[in-house]
Parts: structure tokens; sequence; C-alpha cells
């Protein structure tokens, strides 16, 4: 996982980079809310984590104007503070958009570490079970759709057209029926962990579904790209050589 840190402390951003560094993340800093937000128009993060008071512009701000920007707007932001910490603060963050606002009081730096990676992976399931859902709903649109055009082409001549709607009809249906799947699989198992890169690719068969949905005659479907972005994008995370299933 890749963390941006933001801090305009030396030995807190040291201390953070040494400790999710052992933990087996890369990470980037950035000394205020600025450089952060120039950092991430040329570096791609998993998650923010930020100090509150901050030179040029400060936490709040920060995670305010990456709210607003559509690239990061689901991006995890996690507030780590010993200074601002009352009720108002920790309102103010959640209604600027901070996934959770953390007290530097109560979490050690080395608990950080292993409470960013659960907030970080709930979050990633959550979008994961959202985007599912959306899918779903696309792909089943699209399959019902492809057969009211393959019902239409009937009649002499208009055979080579019927196959290539058909062919796309039926990988459509492959598809409905394995994002089906991985949805009652994951209604099974509440607990089961789902990585980034796999979020990441059901957003892009997403994308790649809603502008053949949107722009394209169903006879130019690409089916088996179609059917192998949700093969991959379904897959299972690997568990680690010698773990078990919990």
């Amino acid at each position: 996982m890749r963390i941006l840190v933001v801090d305009d402390s030396s030995p807190h951003r040291r201390m953070l980079t040494a400790i999710f560094g052992q933990a087996g993340h890369q990470v980037l800093t950035a000394s205020d809310g600025e450089a952060a937000l120039a950092l991430l128009e040329r570096e791609s993060v998993n998650a923010v984590v930020s100090d509150v008071r901050m030179p040029k512009l400060d936490g709040f701000q920060l995670c305010r104007a990456i709210r607003r920007d559509a690239r990061w707007a689901r991006l995890p932001f996690i507030f780590y503070s010993s200074v601002f910490i009352g009720g108002p603060a920790r309102d103010l963050g959640r209604d600027v958009g901070a996934t959770a606002y953390l007290d530097a009081k109560d979490i050690t730096p080395q608990q950080m570490a292993v409470e960013l990676e659960h907030l970080v992976e709930r979050h990633v399931r959550a979008e994961y079970d959202e985007t599912l859902g959306r899918l779903l709903d696309d792909v089943d649109f699209a399959r019902r759709y492809h057969q009211v055009v393959l019902d239409s082409l009937q009649g002499a001549g208009r055979e080579e057209m019927r196959d290539l709607v058909a062919e796309s009809k039926r990988a459509l249906d492959a598809v409905l029926s394995r994002l089906d799947h991985e949805r009652q699989a994951l209604a099974e198992r509440t607990d089961r962990k789902v990585e980034a890169a796999q979020l990441a690719l059901l957003k892009e068969l997403g994308e790649f579904l809603g502008d053949r949905i949107n722009n394209r005659w169903p006879s130019s479907w690409p089916a088996r790209s179609c059917s192998r972005c949700a093969r991959r994008a379904t897959r299972p995370a690997k568990r680690p050589s010698g773990s078990r299933p919990p």
C-alpha cells in the first residue's frame, strides 16, 4: 500500500515513514497541505494520513480540497493528531470527509499502522460492494438490451450480425453469472478481504461496460475482453503461504 503522510514536523514524518515502512508499505511525505495536493497530482496513493495544524493549508482544508476533486473523492483520509482532538474538531473532520479521526494520545504510532490497514481494508471492501452492485445493474441492462436487439435481427441476410450479437449476449450472461456469484460469496463472507487491485479491476470493468452501453452498437462489443476482465476482478485475493482460512 502507498501511504501519503502529511505533517509539518520532520520528526513525525520520519517516525511514521519508518513505522509504515516496517509494516511493508511505501511512504510518500509532504510538509503541508499544498505540498500534498501537488504530490497527489503526480503520484497515486492508497491512503492519506494527515496532521491537522500545518502552515499554508492545514489538514481540514486539505481534506476538504481532496473531497472536492472527483479523482480523490473516495481516497481514505485519516487524521492523526494530538492537538485538535475535541468533539468540534472530530465533527469538523467528519463533515469535511475524513475516513477516521485518530487521537495520537490514545493510539501509539505502532498501533497506527495496524489501525490504518484495517481502516483501508474496510473502505476498499465497502467501495467494492457498492461498485459490484452498480455493475450488476449495468450488466443486466446490457444483457437484456442485447436480447431485444437479437430478437429484432430476424430474416435472411442478417445471420452474421445475429451471430455477433448472440456471442456478446452469451458473454454478458457469463459475466452476470460470475458477478452474481461474487455478490453471494461476499454476503456469506462479510469479513473477506478485498485487495485494492481487485477494486481497480472492477472499476475498470464498469468503465469498459459503461462506454459500450452508451456509445457502441451491440455487435461491436469485444465479448472475450469483457469476460476476462470480470474473471480477474472477482478472483479472491491470495493468502500468504502457510496461512489458513479463518
